[in-house]
């Protein structure tokens, strides 16, 4: 039963892993240029050590951890960031062209799923928390 309450957590990291694979196989197959990756790299990397973060201060049992709601924000960020992000960078008549488009419906459906774990997880723990004192 334990290690299903750490379960969240490794989904929030693993969907985090995911931003970067995915502009990887896109760029593989000649949809987006190699920069990509690099841009895909930033949610993921930020996204991971949230995720990681939160796990070590669930261990640790602190009562207000800062990590849970940095969770929730950077999937809000990645949600209302990468579609401005690609309108700007890509210009008004690109930035659904060329492969784009289902890499910003892959992105906004990862920060979707992100942040309802995101928000489970600090629920559980607001219950959790409220139950031990």
């Amino acid at each position: 039963m334990k290690q299903f309450k750490k379960t969240p957590y490794y989904i929030y990291i693993a969907i985090g892993v995911m931003y970067v694979l995915v502009k990887i196989i896109f760029v593989s197959f000649d949809y987006l240029p190699s920069g990509a990756i690099v841009h895909g790299s930033i949610p993921a990397i930020l996204t991971v050590i949230a995720g990681v973060l939160s796990l070590k201060e669930r261990k640790k049992n602190a009562n207000k951890s800062i990590w849970h709601w940095i969770n929730i924000v950077f999937a809000l960020l990645v949600f209302i960031i990468t579609p401005m992000y690609m309108y700007i960078k890509m210009g008004e008549e690109l930035w659904l062209s060329e492969g784009r488009l289902p890499v910003l419906i892959i992105y906004e459906c990862l920060a979707i799923i992100q942040f309802v774990i995101a928000i489970s997880i600090f629920r559980k723990n607001i219950i959790n928390k409220s139950k031990i004192s």
